[in-house]
């Protein structure tokens, strides 16, 4: 019986359009296809922020990219979720009940999707009761779609667990994946699969 108070919502064209990519790049006969081995370079990097630093690396990379690339795709990668997971959950004085920029890093489209799910995607519901919140676990991984030696899309698995104090103090957990395409030189998180759960 599925638990009642995880939720699940997902952008399913975007979903599905880069799972498809995905998959192509898998099945195909061409070499550079295949997942690439990752250097010691793609072990991870800590995003020091609020509580606990982020931890992220690189799980695989579909086709082929430079280690260069890989260590920025990394870093600027996590930095989205970070800004997201700042804007929307741990940053901010709380008590408080509005979040007017949860979500930086987003796509028009994206935002506006994740606007309407706020209850999911930001502490919306519960801030009010809260009076403060502390980051316990924050980890990203990556998956890279390359082509021409560039990254051209990104699947972050990413898991954040946090405190609260308050009238509804817990543990929050959320985790789920995040797709992110670059846009004008930036990535920029275009769909995304995320549940949320306490424990009280």
């Amino acid at each position: 019986m599925p638990r009642p108070w995880i939720h699940r919502l997902a952008a399913v064209a975007s979903v599905a359009l880069l799972a498809a990519s995905v998959a192509g790049c898998q099945s195909s006969v061409d070499p550079t296809a295949s997942p690439e081995r990752l250097s010691r370079g793609d072990a991870g990097v800590e995003l020091a922020s609020h509580g606990v630093e982020t931890k992220t690396r690189i799980h695989r990379v579909f086709g082929r990219l430079p280690d260069r690339r890989r260590k920025a795709v990394r870093s600027e990668v996590g930095a989205v979720v970070d800004g997201w997971w700042e804007a929307a959950y741990l940053g901010g004085t709380y008590p408080r009940s509005s979040f007017p920029a949860a979500f930086p890093g987003f796509t028009r489209g994206a935002e506006a999707r994740a606007r309407a799910d706020k209850a999911l995607l930001t502490n919306e519901t519960q801030g009010p009761s809260i009076d403060s919140v502390t980051a316990k676990h924050r980890s990203v991984v990556v998956d890279v779609l390359a082509t021409g030696g560039q990254a051209r899309s990104v699947t972050a698995h990413v898991v954040l667990r946090f405190e609260t104090t308050g009238d509804k103090a817990g543990t929050t957990t959320v985790r789920g994946r995040l797709f992110l395409t670059r846009r004008s030189g930036e990535w920029k998180v275009f769909g995304y699969d995320v549940s949320k759960g306490a424990k009280r």
